[in-house]
């Protein structure tokens, strides 16, 4: 249900809005993309995504990047599109994180209320090594019926620029400042509670973005990773 946790929202990281002083990552153009390799532990493709922005809307106060991504599977073949926003308010890049989960799975339900509540990753303009970077988090409720089915809670806590590393993916080399964090998704469905905990390293490039992203599971093993291939 839950793809990829943050994936995308280090894609939407990665668009830095010109118009005010979000300018720490690439900057934003209407039809700008970037596309990602996602690789299991055994460094097997898995799948590739597509991210490209689609429109920039300004607002008198902040500024809109609509966001679409494309989904492919191990042999191109295309699997599913999504459309989310990210948002540029003074020096902070904010993304609903609803718009992390899997777009597919949630037009499956059909008879099925979400209702999302929460606040959104940010970033700010200016890092540097040894900063810790504020936390966020997301309720959501799904309902039938007018009765609740189950509830989950995404956090993602300890966010600290660690160092900065010089990273090689197939888009070529970049200095990249190495940025952990841990996520922590609770169910909560009929009566019983599930907790599942991982850490993600995630490499951010100076007018780039993500370039490269490291899942691991709660006892530290390396479980997938995402490169960035392609700059469009």
């Amino acid at each position: 249900m839950y793809k990829k946790l943050f994936f995308l929202a280090i894609m939407a990281m990665s668009l830095s809005l010109a118009a005010q002083d979000c300018n720490l990552f690439i900057p934003l153009e209407q039809n700008k993309g970037l596309q990602y390799q996602n690789f299991n532990r055994r460094d097997r493709l898995e799948s590739t995504q597509d991210i490209m922005i689609r429109e920039v809307i300004h607002h008198d106060n902040k500024t809109q990047a609509v966001v679409s991504s494309k989904f492919y599977d191990s042999r191109d073949r295309f699997l599913h599109e999504g459309e989310y926003s990210v948002f540029c308010s003074g020096d902070k890049l904010v993304m609903d994180m609803s718009a992390l989960f899997d777009q597919e799975m949630m037009q499956t339900l059909e008879h099925v209320s979400v209702n999302m509540s929460g606040d959104g990753l940010t970033i700010p303009n200016t890092i540097s090594v040894g900063d810790e970077l504020p936390d966020a988090q997301m309720d959501m409720e799904l309902t039938a019926n007018n009765i609740k089915i189950s509830e989950i809670k995404i956090l993602t806590q300890n966010r600290k620029v660690e160092g900065m590393e010089n990273i090689t993916t197939p888009a070529g080399t970049f200095e990249s400042y190495k940025v952990t964090y841990k996520n922590v998704i609770r169910t909560h469905t009929l009566g019983m509670t599930v907790s599942n905990n991982s850490k993600v390293v995630e490499y951010f490039a100076p007018g780039i973005g993500s370039v490269r992203t490291e899942f691991y599971d709660d006892r530290d093993r390396l479980q997938s990773y995402t490169v960035l291939s392609k700059i469009y």
